[in-house]
């Protein structure tokens, strides 16, 4: 039997009879702000070691449910129970600063260990009140006091925090960093209950994995809210849907609720069509006996009938996406170079001598733990961060564009949806703008919102489709672009978390853009599933050097799984200087291997010599027209004395114009010729 008492504005937490009942009891609540509904008879418990997922698009009310759970929003009717004495942790996304350092703030920030080892401290030398000093110091125990900073610097390490950073002030740390501060308090505390608010956000892959790895072993219960799929897998065992108001209870993990929502999808679409058909022969009838005085009775029932009629309400598909982004212009094979780049910050070296090369069409995801510089690698590329030493190269035809984590702050915020957009994509018809918006998630009259009024993920929404469908915000400055080139997209885009604050329908949107997009990328994320939509190369960085892996971020996983077995395996030879062994099918497979590089060098070789020559060529042309246009731009060329000289440089500029023209012909044959070979050896 339950104790309770209706959830008010002052009754925060509901004594419960005994402790085999659930941890959180939500029943019927009611919520609404102004004209808008939240909850509509909402109803809810949270069992003991319960793992539970809370999802729904942006702005359905999720943390609006924590508010209310805590307490700290109060109810239009409904009421919430809490078992007594229930201990939980809240997760929010904003945090505030402070002085105190981060190993104060997580060691000393619960109040309850707080005033326990305040109260032993004051007792402590005090015979008089040895028993109470002795009930303290089993309190002090059983809240791990003696090994408390020892646990805190490891929860610190696995969220990324480096030897050295928890002696840093939380004024000094960015909101993300600082949320990482509030996870690790929380964490370090084990309550009953972890009220978490996307807790992978701001997190680089290796920290969710290790926040995974500890919440799978957490033996208290879990109220999660995420858009990581992949999170959502791990952890979960039922999700709770917040749609329309109505929250929609689903057993099993994530990949569980999508098939038992499309089975129920199945089956509303065909319940509503067994009704279509029912309510039109009803209809057929009435119209048809409507003025016939001996059928009055029969036609008035069924009139009545068809207004007690409840329709069924089908669930929307949104699934795909309909719209094919523009563009952007073919670029050269290689993209984009970093030549020996050296980069330091302070005395902290983070590259050194650093070489890699982009090339059209690839699609990388830069993995690494935090701090090993994949922030920096994409600002370099970027452009927004220049090397201490060496070169970056665009190649030829290539333009870029950069998002970084904010970007969504930067939009002019007394635009709308659509003036917005139409400022980066003019050249669009006005319907095509509209189905780009549709394609992110703005439909209807949502494009005629201020950009003052969007959410955060609706912001980076917007953000994101201004920079697939607007122009470049970079160009090489050695090939200028021509008026239909300068108006395409962005030819490659480097993207720093940009599926932060998007719920998980817009990351599946997200992704298909990008998997349909043709230029090249460079991509920084947490969201592992996300990853797998488009992606087909990882770089892999650690100590300042790149290990590059073909495939998907999963087929990654595996393959570095393996490479860190073969490297175990390899040391441990070493160690017990065991002989190298070499079997027949090893020696046939390096023979085989050998072959195929061979093969792959005789074909491409000539391919690859020939478009370096035409490359170089091309550049040497364009500084040469560069050199003609300025002094075509000096107006003493024009006078009357000066005519042999104007017609010798304009004859001299037709000729390079020609030549450039001939030679791009041929880069173009090249490139698909070196393509088409790629494609049928094994490389």
């Amino acid at each position: 039997m339950w104790v309770c008492r209706v959830f008010d504005i002052e009754q925060k937490y509901i004594d419960l009879l005994h402790l085999g009942c659930p941890l959180i009891f939500v029943e019927k609540i009611n919520k609404q702000f102004g004209s808008k509904i939240i909850f509509r008879d909402v109803s809810f418990h949270l069992r003991p070691k319960e793992k539970v997922g809370l999802i729904g698009e942006n702005g359905t009310g999720k943390t609006t449910l924590f508010k209310v759970i805590t307490g700290r929003e109060t109810l239009d009717s409904g009421q919430v129970k809490l078992r007594k004495g229930l201990r939980y942790g809240l997760l929010e996304q904003d945090q505030e600063g402070g002085e105190e350092s981060v190993l104060e703030r997580v060691v000393l920030g619960d109040p309850h260990f707080l005033q326990v080892k305040k109260e032993m401290e004051k007792l402590e030398a005090d015979q008089k009140f040895q028993d109470r000093y002795g009930m303290l110091q089993h309190e002090f125990e059983r809240l791990g006091g003696y090994d408390r900073e020892a646990r805190a610097k490891i929860i610190l390490q696995g969220l990324g925090f480096k030897l050295g950073q928890w002696e840093k002030s939380l004024n000094q740390l960015s909101g993300g960093w600082r949320m990482r501060v509030e996870l690790s308090r929380i964490l370090l505390q084990r309550p009953d209950v972890l009220l978490l608010d996307e807790p992978s956000n701001h997190l680089d892959l290796q920290s969710v994995i290790w926040l995974e790895s500890f919440l799978q072993s957490y033996d208290g219960s879990i109220l999660l809210i995420s858009h990581d799929r992949k999170f959502l897998n791990t952890l979960t065992t039922r999700i709770f849907e917040l749609d329309r108001a109505t929250l929609t209870v689903y057993s099993g993990n994530y990949d569980d609720y999508e098939k038992q929502k499309e089975s129920q999808r199945a089956q509303l679409e065909s319940q509503a069509e067994n009704q279509s058909r029912r309510i039109a022969e009803v209809e057929r009838f009435i119209e048809r006996f409507r003025a016939k005085n001996t059928k009055a009775t029969q036609v008035q029932s069924r009139i009545k009938m068809l207004d007690k009629i409840e329709r069924v309400q089908t669930t929307k598909n949104t699934k795909s996406i309909h719209f094919r982004f523009p563009q952007p212009v073919r670029t050269g094979r290689n993209v984009l170079e970093m030549d020996k780049v050296t980069k330091y910050y302070g005395a902290l070296k983070v590259y050194e001598n650093f070489s890699i090369t982009l090339e059209r069409g690839c699609k990388v995801a830069l993995a690494g733990e935090n701090g090993a510089g994949k922030s920096t690698l994409l600002k370099m590329m970027a452009g927004v961060l220049l090397p201490d030493s060496g070169e970056v190269r665009q190649g030829v035809k290539v333009s870029r564009s950069y998002f970084a984590q904010h970007q969504g702050e930067l939009l002019n915020f007394s635009h709308t949806v659509l003036e917005s957009l139409q400022e980066s994509a003019s050249g669009l018809l006005r319907t095509q703008q509209r189905n780009i918006l549709g394609a992110f998630l703005f439909s209807g009259d949502d494009v005629e919102k201020k950009v003052s009024v969007l959410s955060g993920g609706e912001k980076s929404r917007l953000a994101l489709a201004r920079m697939l469908c607007g122009k470049a915000a970079s160009w090489n400055k050695s090939s200028l672009p021509t008026d239909a080139e300068a108006s395409a997209p962005p030819s490659l885009i480097l993207l720093d978390e940009p599926t932060n604050h998007l719920d998980i329908r817009s990351r599946e949107h997200l992704a298909a853009v990008l998997a349909d997009y043709e230029g090249s990328l460079v991509i920084i994320s947490h969201d592992r599933y996300f990853l797998d939509g488009f992606i087909n190369k990882v770089w892999d960085i650690c100590n300042g050097k790149v290990r590059e892996y073909d495939g998907n971020y999963s087929e990654y996983e595996d393959a570095k799984s393996e490479d860190e077995l073969v490297e175990e395996k390899g040391q441990a030879r070493r160690v017990e200087k065991n002989a190298p062994t070499s079997s027949t099918l090893e020696k046939e497979r390096k023979r085989k291997e050998a072959e195929e590089r061979n093969l792959r060098y005789k074909s491409l070789k000539p391919l690859e010599a020939r478009l370096e020559e035409v490359e170089n060529r091309l550049e040497i042309l364009i500084a040469e027209n560069e050199k003609l246009q300025s002094e075509l731009a000096n107006s003493g060329i024009y006078e009357a004395d000066q005519k042999g000289r104007l017609m010798k440089t304009m004859e001299q500029q037709r000729n390079l114009k020609d030549e450039e023209q001939t030679l791009m012909k041929e880069w173009d044959e090249l490139t698909l010729s070196i393509e088409e070979v790629q494609k049928n050896l094994i490389l």
